[in-house]
């Protein structure tokens, strides 16, 4: 379980968001929305950690499992890939792959069409190619949180259904799920329009 207390995020001498207060329980699906600019992947951020320099309170409860890992899966905007290394070397190095089984891996890149492209340069993948290759680290893990900013993004409609019935598979498993997005392949079961906490 998250529970956020006042939360405020500010660049420079202006408030991205101010007094943020929410719970995300087990099961839960919840959108992140606003404009451009709004702060909702500097919220995620701050979320799974990455900035620090924040306002407020945020809570974890059983945030590690029995191995003593991390619980929250984060994916960010970018895919933070390393181009000179081939898809599997990426899967191999890459923090979000701790822990699954590279035949899962493998599968899951299989599912999202990329069972021809193991051996390839990242750097001569297209954007959607490469997003593929962490939601195959998303679609295989097993974590109670999971943080995703623009999850869809650059996928092609098969794939989107693909992730969005996982995320949905996730959900009904009792995992919690944060995530900004345009489409509308998602339907979460709540809203959090961070325009209402702008200041």
């Amino acid at each position: 379980m998250l529970t956020i207390q006042g939360l405020s995020y500010a660049y420079s001498d202006r408030f991205l968001f101010k007094n943020l207060s929410f719970d995300l329980v087990p099961g839960e699906l919840i959108q992140l929305k606003g404009r451009n600019g709004s702060g909702k992947t500097t919220l995620i951020k701050v979320l799974c950690g990455i900035l620090k320099n924040y306002e407020g309170s945020i809570s974890l409860v059983n945030n590690l499992d029995s191995e003593g890992r991390n619980e929250i899966f984060y994916l960010g905007h970018k895919n933070a890939l390393k181009d000179n290394l081939t898809v599997l070397e990426n899967l191999k190095y890459d923090y979000r792959s701790d822990g699954i089984e590279l035949t899962r891996l493998k599968e899951n890149l299989a599912t999202l069409g990329l069972e021809n492209y193991f051996f390839s340069k990242v750097s001569d993948l297209s954007e959607g190619q490469k997003r593929k290759i962490i939601l195959s680290c998303f679609m295989a893990s097993n974590k109670s949180i999971y943080l995703l900013d623009e999850p869809l993004i650059n996928l092609d409609e098969e794939s989107k259904k693909i992730v969005s019935s996982e995320i949905e598979n996730k959900i009904n498993g009792g995992s919690s799920i944060i995530f900004t997005s345009h489409e509308k392949n998602i339907l979460a079961t709540k809203d959090i329009n961070l325009d209402e906490y702008a200041t």
